[in-house]
């Protein structure tokens, strides 16, 4: 279900792995995730978006630095490198995270940091923010014109807001004071 009130008309946004949620590697492991990760993935989350995560790394490379940051519990799909057959540039992975989504390409958003992130997204037919703080993604002039993206961005919170609604707070607003409604009949707060 689509809400026609966000910036952006999506109903998903899908995350590359590599370099666009983790930041250094030290002694081959991921030490941690980039700044406002969470926070993003919250919020993404309270604007009723689907999320899901796209990468050509193996299940077993992926599953353990989704359970070291917690990140599990945010994912509605995770389609990994042996999923299907084709990898990256190749539309195919992003296809198959929309169909078990149930949502259309056009209506979903690929945040990746790559130049295959970029092709694949344009031919699966969906929008694509490419992130700039990743090591091999320096911004540049040529970053952003050889990769078709929305646009470029420095952290994750520039994410919420492009895609948030314009009177997101008036919503949750009206939210708090009915969830405080009185019920004469049951005599009760509701």
């Amino acid at each position: 279900m689509q809400v026609m009130s966000r910036k952006l008309p999506i109903d998903a946004v899908l995350f590359d792995l590599a370099s666009t949620l983790h930041g250094k590697r030290i002694g081959g492991h991921f030490a941690e995730l980039f700044p406002d990760v969470e926070a993003a993935l919250d919020g993404l989350r309270q604007m009723g978006l689907k999320l899901g995560l796209v990468t050509d790394k193996a299940m077993d490379a992926v599953e353990p630095m989704l359970q070291r940051f917690g990140l599990s519990m945010w994912f509605d799909i995770v389609v990994d490198g042996g999923a299907v057959a084709e990898r990256k540039p190749h539309p195919a992975p992003l296809l198959h995270a929309c169909e078990a989504l149930a949502v259309q390409p056009a209506h979903a958003l690929y945040v990746g940091d790559s130049e295959n992130d970029a092709l694949a997204a344009q031919a699966a037919g969906m929008q694509m923010i490419r992130v700039s703080y990743a090591e091999r993604s320096a911004r540049s002039d040529d970053a952003t014109e050889a990769s078709p993206c929305l646009r470029v961005i420095d952290t994750l919170s520039e994410l919420l807001e492009m895609i948030g609604s314009p009177h997101q707070g008036n919503r949750t607003r009206r939210v708090v004071q009915a969830a405080y409604r009185h019920d004469d009949w049951a005599g009760l707060y509701i």
